[in-house]
């Protein structure tokens, strides 16, 4: 016994599928086009930070270690400044604060003179 089967669709019905991949890959380029703009202005705000970082810490700084940077200057806020709070939430930000320096050692951040 042959297991075959025959599949049939009208015109109509193939015209609908080809416009709805159509519009599904115009949402995906629209999504990528919305993706660019944020990672866009996210540069156009990181650079003059690299640029100062660069010039605190007297050598280049690229873009993702200015971010672990920016990481690591807010686990120390969060971990020396916070109001009224819980010690595990203090244990949590000490670990989050030594984690991010970690991050920012391994990157290859280092100061020429301090």
């Amino acid at each position: 016994m042959d297991n075959k089967m025959t599949l049939t669709a009208n015109a109509a019905e193939t015209m609908n599928m080809a416009a709805e991949t159509m519009n599904m890959a115009t949402e995906t380029m629209n999504m990528s086009d919305g993706t660019a703009k944020v990672a866009s202005t996210v540069r156009r705000i990181i650079a003059p930070l690299a640029r100062y970082y660069s010039h605190v810490l007297g050598t280049e700084v690229s873009t993702r270690q200015t971010l672990l940077l920016v990481n690591a200057q807010a686990a120390f806020f969060m971990t020396v400044f916070p109001a009224d709070c819980h010690l595990l939430v203090r244990l949590g930000c000490l670990a989050w604060l030594v984690s991010a320096v970690m991050k920012c050692r391994d990157s290859g951040i280092k100061a020429e003179r301090l």
